[in-house]
């Protein structure tokens, strides 16, 4: 199962906030910004999760194993973030 995509691609999907306000300051547009990230980034690692479970390729569970190690630690490090 391939995800055709890469975390390139998932933060450009996901990482547009859906709502904007006119007057936003520039803190609460980054905010946004950075809690679209966290969540582009979950989606990927969920669907890193659902691969992994139905691949039967050893090498390809490597590499989705890798991939999923990845994207915890960029989670991690964007969740404990300051601004």
């Amino acid at each position: 199962m391939d995800l055709g995509g890469t975390t390139a691609e998932y933060d450009r999907k996901f990482a547009t906030p859906v709502v904007t306000h006119v007057n936003q300051t520039d803190e609460e547009q980054a905010i946004l910004e950075h809690n679209a990230r966290i969540a582009a980034l979950e989606t990927l690692a969920t669907d890193l999760r659902n691969c992994l479970e139905h691949a039967t390729d050893e090498k390809y569970k490597r590499y989705l194993a890798v991939k999923i190690d990845r994207t915890n630690q960029r989670l991690e490090q964007l969740r404990t973030e300051e601004f």
